[in-house]
């Protein structure tokens, strides 16, 4: 009985999703993932061992977060690299994003990896490569959202440079709510941890989520979609505005590939890994990204 609910549930989920995309596919603007609002290419010149590349006192690696373009995004990793520029005066910064090519930043790699395996691997991979260029830079790594679980599965795999690792930043980290599911990585020895989470109106990924959510795919999903075609931009910058059509696109459309591991996790009492709303997206908007920006430059500077 209940095997046959769940699939006439699932049913009517994929006909919902699918008269969604209808209406929707024009919903996006096409972002070029070297747009400087989106993306950040700093550590490109040491890591493609250019002539006269030089070296940063401080070199931020960032993984963006589910359905951003680019490679920081816009919502948390292009307001964060601001914020970072403008608080660092007289230290040489140098910021990149996590390769597009080994990390999309797709649902799938949430919901089905808790945090992309890729992304880690390519990001470990980065900062070696820059620390075997570069011994005396500091590097710190960061992540909103998915990136945060990537961020956190990079710690080990950092090999020689984790002496250099200073830093482990994250906004709105889902690990609490996957750690029953992934083993993280311990942080290094010497490494600090730099994490914020929304809470006063709850991000629900980091914190305990004050409304409640439908328990039935169809149900949970409406509302899900509802929010986001009414979410209130007034604060928003212009890539962040563009980014809300991308994902009112990209959410029906990943969540077609994904509805096995929605009915799993309803079930199991996960739900919460699936409140992609607005307030996890937020943390590029209400100033936590200069706290942010200040609280690394302070650690930074603590070395000496």
């Amino acid at each position: 009985m209940h095997a046959v609910l769940r699939s006439t549930a699932l049913s009517g989920l994929v006909a919902f999703f699918c008269s969604s995309l209808t209406s929707l596919a024009s919903a996006a603007a096409i972002i070029n993932r070297r747009d400087a609002a989106v993306s950040a290419n700093e550590w490109d010149s040491v890591l493609q061992g250019e002539k006269g590349a030089t070296c940063a006192e401080l070199a931020v690696i960032f993984a963006r977060g589910t359905f951003d373009e680019g490679n920081i995004g816009p919502w948390v990793g292009g307001p964060f690299r601001d914020a970072l520029v403008k608080k660092s005066s007289g230290i040489k910064i140098a910021v990149q994003g996590v390769s597009v090519d080994d990390y999309p930043a797709n649902l799938a790699g949430y919901v089905e990896e808790g945090g992309s395996s890729s992304c880690a691997s390519s990001l470990g991979q980065a900062v070696q490569k820059y620390v075997s260029h570069c011994p005396d830079s500091k590097v710190a790594v960061w992540g909103w959202s998915q990136g945060a679980q990537c961020a956190h599965k990079a710690m080990g795999q950092l090999g020689s440079a984790a002496p250099n690792v200073v830093a482990l930043g994250v906004f709105g980290d889902p690990a609490g709510i996957w750690q029953d599911s992934v083993d993280y990585p311990a942080i290094p020895k010497g490494t600090t941890l730099l994490s914020y989470c929304e809470k006063t109106t709850p991000d629900p990924l980091c914190a305990n989520p004050t409304e409640d959510f439908p328990t039935d795919p169809i149900a949970f999903m409406t509302r899900l979609r509802d929010i986001w075609q009414n979410v209130e931009s007034t604060h928003m910058n212009d890539a962040q505005k563009e980014a809300v059509g991308h994902i009112i696109e990209q959410l029906p459309k990943q969540l077609l590939q994904e509805l096995g591991k929605l009915a799993k996790d309803i079930s199991e009492g996960h739900l919460r890994r699936w409140m992609l709303t607005p307030q996890h997206f937020w943390y590029g908007i209400d100033d936590s990204v200069a706290t942010a920006a200040d609280d690394l430059i302070r650690v930074y500077k603590d070395l000496y």
